[in-house]
């Protein structure tokens, strides 16, 4: 698919020195002002773990990675954006395939120009290859544009996806089961306080007064 002197294309294993790069730039992006919310471990890779992790994911059977390609002399490519398809199913209500755009990322000096774009009709040329009837995507509460950018082609949000840190979840659960353990002390102790105090009353209320 050509568009505006870009290409998009789906990335064999010989495209990975190409999303090498491409990785590394998405990370630095993800890891600047702009993106703090992104956990620490999103960091720029270093080259080499970038390309250690491109040629692994153009080799999963689950996954389908379409890149766009400034610059069509040999040795001159460039990868401008790409979008990272992951093959997967839908459970609920009813079992059916579903196709993921893990990541959608555009090069910020070729944005607005159509990038985007082609890498979408790519991803709905993939889905109905695969027989796919719903294709779902992923952009962080922060990355606006790109929220906006799925709103006009028609995502919507079915659900609301939340994600926390394991550790962050069990010191949360260990405290939130802390204060029912409290409450349920304090309660059995206040019912010992009242049944003394009704067993008092009423051995009181029996005992014969010095009068009698």
């Amino acid at each position: 698919m050509q568009g505006r002197s870009f290409a998009v294309r789906r990335a064999g294993t010989a495209d990975a020195p190409l999303l090498a790069a491409l990785v590394t730039g998405v990370d630095a992006a993800a890891a600047g002002p702009a993106g703090l919310d992104v956990p620490q471990q999103r960091l720029p890779l270093a080259a080499a773990a970038a390309g250690e992790r491109a040629a692994a994911l153009l080799v999963r059977p689950d996954v389908e990675v379409h890149v766009a390609v400034a610059g069509g002399a040999p040795g001159g490519e460039r990868a401008v954006g790409l979008a990272v398809l992951r093959r997967s199913e839908v459970l609920v209500p009813v079992p059916a395939p579903l196709l993921h755009v893990e990541q959608l990322w555009v090069d910020p000096a070729w944005r607005r120009r159509g990038v985007g774009h082609q890498l979408l009709v790519a991803v709905a040329a993939a889905a109905e290859a695969a027989g796919v009837e719903e294709v779902s995507a992923a952009a962080r509460p922060g990355q606006r544009e790109a929220q906006r950018f799925l709103a006009r082609l028609g995502f919507a949000r079915p659900v609301v996806v939340r994600a926390v840190p394991l550790g962050v979840l069990r010191a949360r659960l260990a405290a939130s089961g802390a204060a029912p353990a409290a409450g349920r002390r304090r309660a059995a102790l206040e019912q010992l306080v009242a049944r003394r105090r009704r067993q008092l009353g009423v051995s009181g209320a029996a005992r014969p007064s010095a009068g009698t």
